[in-house]
């Protein structure tokens, strides 16, 4: 028995060779083939290879087909008898291969097999998982021999006869997140057991940081892969509890960026919702009825609206991010705006002899000496002149920014309301 090992690479210049080093240099003979898929790397992944790492299969991509799509092209270039897919930021440790095999050996029904995953600190991170439902979250156990229901796509083992017997991994799961929790589901409804191999072990460096660079897109990309999953695998049963919960979540929510992720996770779903049910029948052999699918698009609807509700509260928390091109605009439009109404607030007072908002605890006498000397003499030698018609230049451009910040909110508002109104009704 021989292994393929498949590793999808998208920008992993930094950890690549880590990995790719551990894995000629931890794996036992029974490694027959290494198959590097890259996803149309921007940095030099492509180049450290193929300059580093001559004996692998490099298949380059002209475009990112996200974790699924590049899988499902190494697993077709792949000749072994048990698959396995590695993250690019994954470190096997010695013994991992053979730990793998013999779970497959002792088991003949095991169609997947997964390792044991441990942190850069030495903790575990992963020993198998399971959903917790309703709301369709994966959850990573930490200790072992207890019920599994799916492993990890970090280290994922699939026989050859699960992989010719499943297919291929749904490409819709884009750019990931949830595709090995549907194949392993599939997998277990094709009569594979889906197992764990304490002895396969490796380091899960976690180089991906979106979740910090752009936590909007990352809570998106999650949220919208969950309710794929859930669109896709939940039975009528299930589907009843997850919309009550989900929604009680939603309307809980404190956070922007959860709020937020889960009305664009919703707005992708909901188009897509025909593709999934014709996936679903044509995976899974299973079709929903029309009055079925017309409640799971209702439903989801329904979510949409809440989350939108939820996402316009003013009392959600807002982690500061790098702003948005329109975000830096709008910031210095404002800072202009404020500046040109401090400049018209010192021109009051230079003509005025008085700071605006200060005439009401003016003392008397000094009241009378600024109007009736300060203020004429000013007018008998033009100062007043020459500072009004600073004030009015300050006007106009001061209307100018506000012109420009009205502009670039009515932007905004037009967008949410026309993609919210017209794109699910």
């Amino acid at each position: 028995m021989k292994a393929t090992v498949i590793i999808p690479v998208w920008n992993g210049a930094a950890v690549i060779g880590q990995c790719l080093t551990a894995l000629y240099e931890r794996s036992s003979p029974a490694l027959l083939q290494l198959i590097c898929v890259d996803n149309a790397s921007t940095d030099d992944s492509v180049a450290l290879i193929r300059e580093q790492f001559p004996q692998a299969s490099l298949l380059p991509q002209p475009t990112n087909l996200g974790f699924a799509g590049g899988v499902n092209v190494g697993l077709r270039a792949a000749s072994g008898d048990l698959l396995i897919l590695l993250n690019q930021d994954c470190v096997v440790q010695p013994g991992w291969l053979d730990a793998l095999y013999q779970a497959v050996l002792r088991n003949s029904a095991l169609g997947i097999v997964g390792g044991q995953i441990f942190n850069a600190d030495g903790s575990v991170n992963h020993a198998g998982a399971v959903l917790q439902r309703p709301l369709a979250y994966g959850h990573h156990l930490t200790t072992a021999n207890q019920p599994i229901e799916y492993v990890t796509g970090a280290l994922f083992g699939i026989t050859r006869r699960a992989w010719e017997t499943v297919g291929e991994f749904d490409e819709g799961f884009f750019p990931a997140y949830f595709e090995e929790v549907d194949y392993c589901f599939r997998a277990r409804q094709a009569g594979f057991e889906v197992g764990y191999a304490a002895g396969a072990t490796a380091v899960h460096l976690f180089n991906n940081k979106s979740w910090q660079t752009d936590p909007i897109r990352h809570s998106a990309n999650q949220h919208a892969m969950r309710y794929r999953f859930v669109a896709k695998q939940f039975s009528l049963a299930e589907l009843e509890p997850f919309f009550t919960a989900e929604t009680e979540a939603i309307q809980q929510e404190i956070y922007y960026e959860q709020a937020i992720g889960r009305l664009l996770g919703l707005r992708q779903l909901l188009p897509s919702l025909p593709d999934i049910q014709n996936v679903r029948a044509r995976q899974l052999q299973q079709s929903r009825p029309p009055e079925e699918a017309r409640t799971l698009q209702t439903q989801f609807t329904e979510l949409l609206h809440h989350a939108l509700d939820a996402t316009l509260s003013t009392s959600l928390q807002r982690e500061p991010v790098a702003p948005s091109p329109l975000d830096r605009s709008w910031q210095e439009t404002w800072q202009r705006l404020q500046t040109l109404q401090q400049q018209e607030h010192d021109l009051l007072a230079r003509i005025y002899f008085i700071k605006p908002g200060e005439a009401a605890h003016e003392p008397g006498w000094r009241r009378w000496w600024r109007l009736l000397v300060l203020r004429p003499f000013s007018f008998l030698i033009g100062r007043d002149y020459y500072l009004l018609s600073q004030l009015n230049t300050l006007h106009v451009a001061r209307l100018d920014q506000m012109n420009k910040l009205n502009r670039l909110l009515e932007r905004r508002l037009l967008l949410l309301e026309t993609l919210t109104r017209y794109e699910h009704r």
